[in-house]
């Protein structure tokens, strides 16, 4: 591994590099045919020849992750799923954070563990309301209003696992990279918003989303016109270490065939989930919730 992930070039022609490991977590804002999928890719196949990272990933759309499921620890492409592997990661991050503790050992280092990298590929899907288990209750009528409670409370503590995952999960060895083409307030709650400490943002369509993805101070400043319809993985990047500003840059275009020959050449480098998370299925994790 270089010193960071070749995510592609600033404008002023300088490599564009996120710090690997110990980077801090990431908030990607994006809409549809912006180029925020290849990112991801990008960031994903940066990764796939480290040993000594896992990844892990959530996809309720199905679609975006799952050319690299032969390279990931785990993939939840349901709501159940996904709340078993929040879970289970919360787990995890006590159980590495105890290590620390016990060890006299101030963060996590790769000699101890592999770096975890998650995923989360639509974030707004993530903390939506099981769309399936209320299908079922309005086709079938069975569990009736208690059937509804239970979830939205399913959905309720989903976003309150991930907003403890990406306020506790850095120092024990976790990086999250959570993407939306919805990058609103609702959409990114506050206390997760302020854990994602590198901040990109993709082609976007109003000023609020400026503010959201990069922040309210940048508002006035950047324009939402400033990358155009046709400049497919044109940035702005705010939160890395060697500027006080957002930059202008343009991440890498990843095709399928590259995801492909990527995921051939190091799926026998993937972790397994026991190896990472010390339990042979993820619904071990889950019986305590």
């Amino acid at each position: 591994m270089t010193a960071g992930i070749d995510l592609g070039r600033r404008f002023d022609n300088r490599p564009l590099l996120l710090p690997w490991p110990h980077c801090p977590h990431i908030g990607v804002g994006g809409e549809t045919g912006s180029g925020k999928s290849s990112l991801i890719h990008t960031i994903i196949g940066g990764l796939a020849e480290d040993p000594n990272t896992a990844i892990v990933g959530v996809d309720l759309k199905l679609v975006e992750l799952s050319p690299w499921s032969d390279r990931l620890t785990s993939l939840a492409t349901t709501p159940g799923e996904a709340d078993q592997l929040l879970v289970a990661l919360r787990d995890l991050i006590s159980t590495r954070a105890r290590f620390l503790k016990d060890n006299g050992h101030r963060k996590w280092a790769t000699e101890f563990g592999p770096w975890v990298l998650v995923v989360i590929d639509e974030l707004a899907e993530l903390q939506a309301i099981d769309a399936d288990r209320l299908a079922d209750v309005i086709e079938t009528g069975e569990g009736g209003p208690a059937a509804l409670r239970e979830a939205r409370n399913g959905q309720q503590v989903r976003t309150a696992l991930l907003g403890s995952l990406s306020r506790l999960a850095r120092f024990c060895g976790v990086t999250v990279i959570a993407a939306t083409q919805y990058p609103s307030a609702e959409v990114i709650d506050q206390q997760i918003r302020t854990q994602l400490t590198i901040k990109i943002m993709l082609r976007v369509a109003s000023g609020e989303q400026v503010a959201v993805c990069l922040g309210q101070g940048y508002a006035n400043t950047i324009s939402p016109t400033s990358i155009g319809p046709s400049e497919r993985g044109g940035l702005w990047i705010a939160g890395l270490a060697d500027t006080a500003k957002p930059i202008r840059g343009r991440a890498h275009w990843v095709s399928d065939h590259a995801i492909a020959n990527r995921v051939a050449n190091t799926s026998h480098l993937t972790p397994t989930y026991e190896t990472v998370f010390g339990k042979d299925n993820p619904a071990d994790a889950f019986e305590a919730y």
